[in-house]
């Protein structure tokens, strides 16, 4: 079975992340993006629907979306019993960096978890943080 990502998004948002995971890690062969309401008159659930039949039934697929009930979002939702089938909204660059420096043989729902654990720890109000750091600092 093999893994592959999908990052959908509302316009260009999710090939810009690609474009920056590959310059941070390199190419990635796994990676898919679907971006929404770029060109008039595309049909988002036809964009879906293509996309998805476009990868063999047995294959795992783990989608990032930008926005939680979001239209992008929503149109994934319809898959969320396919097998092998792991939905994630708020797509961020820690995330996908995460999941796929991990060891890629881990199974799909550990590395989920852990990955979002991991990048919720690197969402930080700086300002904040540094004072923190310096108050603390002070006390020793």
């Amino acid at each position: 079975m093999k893994r592959h990502y999908i990052f959908a998004s509302h316009g260009t948002f999710a090939t810009g992340i690609l474009n920056s995971v590959e310059l941070i890690l390199g190419k990635q062969n796994n990676i898919h993006t679907l971006c929404a309401y770029i060109n008039e008159g595309e049909d988002l659930t036809e964009q879906v629907n293509n996309l998805m039949a476009s990868f063999p039934a047995q294959d795992e697929l783990v989608v990032l979306t930008d926005i939680f009930a979001g239209s992008v979002n929503n149109e994934f939702i319809r898959f969320i019993h396919r097998p092998g089938f792991h939905l994630l909204a708020g797509l961020n660059l820690p995330l996908i960096i995460e999941m796929l420096i991990s060891p890629q043989d881990e199974e799909t729902t550990l590395l989920i978890s852990e990955s979002l654990a991991s990048a919720r720890q690197s969402i930080q109000y700086c300002n904040q943080t540094l004072n923190t750091a310096l108050v603390t600092d002070k006390d020793f």
